[in-house]
């Protein structure tokens, strides 16, 4: 009987032994921890991690970090340290963008395990770096300097300076020029532009492209504004309660045109009136309807323009007629 039992502890002892080794490879066996990050500038981060456990060998096959701008980390970008024993390691990601809070862990694997550390977090400083677009200079018809300067304390890599130009606002049509050195001021030479209104905006491009950034936002002719003017005519075809106006416009870039009119001479209670929806420069004439008997009306002709990326008004001169008494 003691013979029987001590053979049922061996067997059961080989039993857990094999259990054991069978299922070591579902064990937790790589172990790697989050460190905190140093050197945090604007666009650059040292990210540190450490491994503390590589499962019974001398290195895992691979150690690095996944980050990003989402606490959950999904959809992070990764960067791989390669192999390596227990102990710490580090990696420096470049191009973030400034005064932004990020996320990241460490991670350590190798065939059989993989262990992620916890998640932590940085901000970015504010980028110490002011790039300004200063106003184009028009040389001739169609010719045109684009001008910039930037300061750089934030001592970036700069590679290249120049603008982005085209006809709208948002730059969704842009070109980019670029200066032929990276001095400040920089300036570059628009030659032969179709006659246009025209949106411009220096840039800079620094640390192997991963930084690109905007000046703010210049507007432009490419050809010199033909000056817009205004011409008030006579009223006529007045009775008791109707008159016709008229006037011209000349210019470029007419967006709409019309009339103002009031009772009150310093057009304090205006009324605006348009004739001549289309747009651009010619005459302008309608009938102004239901009108008080016997009363002085005065008016004035309008138009609305855009130059250098604004909207623009010109008036023409102020006159007046009175409606005839009612019959």
């Amino acid at each position: 009987m003691k013979k029987s039992v001590i053979s049922l502890c061996v067997l059961f002892a080989m039993l857990s032994l094999v259990a054991f080794v069978g299922c070591d490879k579902f064990l937790k066996i790589v172990t790697v921890k989050t460190e905190q990050c140093s050197n945090l500038k604007s666009t650059s981060v040292v990210l540190k991690g450490t491994v503390v456990a590589t499962g019974g060998g001398d290195s895992v096959d691979e150690r690095g970090f996944y980050y990003g701008t989402s606490k959950s980390l999904k959809d992070a970008l990764t960067i791989e340290c390669g192999a390596g024993g227990k102990g710490a390691f580090e990696a420096k990601v470049m191009g973030l963008q400034p005064n932004t809070k990020y996320y990241y862990k460490a991670y350590a694997k190798n065939d059989d395990d993989m262990d992620v550390g916890d998640v932590m977090e940085f901000t970015t400083f504010d980028l110490d770096f002011t790039l300004e677009t200063l106003a184009p200079q028009r040389l001739s018809q169609g010719n045109v300097v684009l001008n910039g300067s930037y300061d750089n304390k934030e001592n970036l890599n700069i590679e290249k300076v120049g603008f982005q130009y085209g006809l709208r606002g948002d730059f969704t049509d842009a070109t980019a020029v670029y200066a032929a050195n990276i001095a400040t001021p920089f300036s570059v030479t628009l030659e032969n532009l179709p006659r246009g209104t025209y949106y411009c905006r220096a840039l800079v491009q620094a640390e192997d492209s991963t930084i690109i950034l905007y000046g703010n936002s210049q507007a432009f002719d490419s050809y010199e504004h033909v000056a817009t003017v205004v011409t008030t005519g006579d009223a006529t075809n007045v009775t008791s309660t109707s008159a016709r106006l008229s006037g011209t416009v000349t210019g470029e870039n007419i967006d709409a045109k019309g009339f103002y009119w009031s009772t009150n001479s310093d057009f304090s209670d205006s009324t605006q009136t348009r004739f001549g929806q289309g747009l651009g420069d010619g005459s302008i004439s309608g009938t102004l309807n239901d009108l008080s008997p016997a009363t002085t009306y005065y008016y004035k002709a309008y138009a609305i323009y855009t130059s250098e990326g604004e909207r623009r008004e010109a008036l023409g001169e102020k006159k007046s007629f009175t409606t005839l008494q009612a019959k």
